[in-house]
């Protein structure tokens, strides 16, 4: 199994560096995340998180945040959550801080050989140069093969939909298709690939995303 999963990561190095030079003049990004649940008790856990945005294109940092969010089980099939988040966006040669708050309902189902979970999102983001904004956010995952024991990488689907409530309008589109490299109880590897439509006017551009992301549980 570490063979396979060397491989898969040498490939996707590989195969991602080379795209990301192809498509590099329409816009690409690296993204990578790293995050930390502490297990408060049996029902409540707090979620330490950053990720950063890599601009291939301008070959510069122009995007990161650190997320902090204690998420509370309702029932086996529902959690809420509560969040901070600090932004920083790299914009017109400077840096520009920002706080977002999130309050989250997640959803969870099993069918099958399947989880699907639908976490719905409601933040107001504050900056220093703009006025509040408002937004409702849907993402939604599906896990496969969640039942096998085999050891073998383990695919996954995810989109992603921001909506701003004062323009209102959509304004962010993702679409993830990804491999769980590794996942134990307390470690977990996953890479993707994310096609990002989004609009910051009315018009609307695409970018071509490739990502790690890295989980710890204590």
């Amino acid at each position: 199994m570490i063979k396979i999963t060397g491989l898969i990561i040498i490939l996707f190095a590989f195969c991602s560096s080379d795209v990301v030079y192809q498509l590099v003049s329409d816009g690409s990004y690296l993204w990578n995340s790293t995050s930390i649940t502490y297990s408060v008790n049996d029902k409540t856990d707090l979620v330490i998180s950053n990720k950063d945005h890599y601009n291939n294109q301008n070959n510069q940092l122009d995007y990161f945040h650190f997320d902090l969010i204690t998420y509370h089980e309702i029932s086996k099939k529902f959690t809420l959550g509560l969040g901070l988040r600090q932004t920083e966006i790299f914009k017109s040669n400077s840096w520009n801080p920002g706080q977002t708050y999130m309050l989250y309902g997640v959803y969870f189902w099993h069918p099958d050989n399947m989880i699907v979970k639908v976490a719905n999102r409601l933040v107001s983001k504050t900056y220093k140069a703009s006025a509040t904004q408002y937004g409702l956010d849907n993402i939604t995952s599906i896990d496969f093969f969640v039942r096998s024991t085999n050891k073998l990488p383990k695919p996954y689907l995810m989109g992603e939909l921001f909506t701003n409530i004062n323009f209102q309008k959509v304004q962010t589109i993702r679409l993830y298709g990804g491999f769980h490299l590794f996942r134990s109880k307390y470690f977990g590897i996953d890479i993707y690939y994310c096609y990002q439509k989004t609009r910051p006017t009315w018009e609307w551009k695409g970018y071509n995303v490739f990502g790690v992301n890295t989980k710890v549980r204590i």
